[in-house]
């Protein structure tokens, strides 16, 4: 799919707009900017293999935040340090997972969690929820997770502030979501990447409520809170025998996260809630200029950094999916994520990256997208 919008791409000529990767435009808090970090040469540390876990002063701050803010009951043993989200989500799976085993995915969806669990040979089944939501907030999780669960389904996987569309589930989907995950004995993998970034209502962590904590395993990233993406520092919580295990997954595919950028994610933990404020009021403006400049119909997200796009009204009558405009949008030299690897019901929608580039460039990418789509 992305390779035919790369061959559009590639016929442009001119300045490309990259608003289709989750990223951000902005340098890390100082303190945690590798250049800001002085090391001794001689620190054996540096060099030397860690502990599984992670670097025990990381560890320590991690656990007193996850306790502190998250409202997670963390016991000792029970947090593990991750090359980023993606390799604590994978570690979380292959731990808990057999093959065969079905994991259900609230959709739309971050899309790298289906290829994790098929390269584990479980089985995704996407459940359409946030979109639903949006559409009737008082429509009960549980009535609608509760009639995809078979006697294979082993965990739900829920992600909240959510990549793509920027729901932030409330304390009452969360419970009821938590309460079937209960009754059907399933395990949920609760992806909070996003938790530094809700704009219309707080984040709650899934397990801070009592009946969710025993069965999940809750993932955070500095790449999405810190703009440290290129470091790949993430973590992990849950109770500590589930934790066990994942330690086990982390320890015999990366060994231990490298001791260097672990200090540059402490010094963002310890040094950045400056960052973390000023990030929030900047995307919070960002988000409403662009969907202000967007001719295409948008909601406001809640949260996370991101407009799922619906492109039906640009779509030629008869086509199933947006690629098609998806290849003009790039001949004009921007680039967006395809909606179908998100769920497969999304085939004619598009996600946009609002922080991937300055407000300039953003608005210019828009600009171009208005051009295309609205036939200037």
């Amino acid at each position: 799919m992305f390779a035919r919008l790369y061959e559009k791409l590639a016929t442009f000529r001119g300045d490309v707009i990259p608003l289709q990767i989750g990223d951000t435009h902005l340098l890390p808090p100082e303190p945690g900017r590798l250049d800001r970090l002085v090391y001794a040469s001689d620190d054996r540390e540096l060099y030397m293999y860690g502990p599984a876990a992670g670097w025990p002063p990381l560890v320590k701050a991690l656990t007193a935040k996850v306790q502190a803010r998250n409202r997670i009951p963390v016991e000792e043993g029970g947090l593990q340090v991750t090359m980023g989200a993606t390799h604590a989500l994978a570690c979380a799976i292959g731990a808990l997972l057999d093959p065969g085993d079905e994991i259900i995915l609230l959709t739309p969806h971050w899309p790298l969690i289906t290829g994790i669990a098929k390269s584990r040979s479980v089985v995704p089944v996407e459940v359409a929820l946030s979109q639903r939501l949006l559409d009737d907030p008082a429509a009960n999780p549980a009535d609608i997770i509760r009639a995809a669960i078979t006697p294979a389904t082993r965990a739900i996987y829920v992600c909240s502030p959510n990549n793509p569309d920027g729901l932030v589930l409330d304390e009452r989907q969360l419970t009821a979501i938590a309460q079937v995950a209960d009754e059907a004995g399933l395990w949920i993998l609760s992806d909070e990447v996003y938790e530094e970034y809700a704009y219309e209502r707080p984040h709650l962590s899934i397990a801070s409520l009592p009946v969710a904590a025993p069965r999940t395993i809750t993932v955070f990233s500095f790449s999405k809170s810190y703009g440290q993406a290129g470091l790949r520092v993430g973590y992990a919580v849950g109770p500590r025998l589930v934790m066990e295990a994942v330690r086990k997954m982390a320890n015999h595919s990366v060994y231990n996260v490298p001791h260097a950028l672990q200090r540059a994610a402490l010094a963002a933990l310890a040094g950045g809630e400056g960052f973390l404020a000023e990030a929030r009021t900047r995307y919070r403006a960002i988000r409403d200029q662009a969907i202000a400049a967007l001719i295409l119909p948008v909601r406001a997200p809640q949260g996370a950094t991101y407009l799922f796009v619906d492109l039906s009204s640009a779509m030629p009558v008869g086509d199933g999916d947006a690629l098609g405009v998806l290849e003009r949008i790039a001949g004009a030299g921007v680039l967006l994520a395809p909606g179908a690897p998100f769920g497969r019901m999304y085939a004619h929608c598009a996600r946009l990256c609002f922080t991937a580039v300055p407000e300039a460039r953003l608005l210019e990418g828009i600009a171009r997208i208005n051009r295309v789509v609205g036939g200037g």
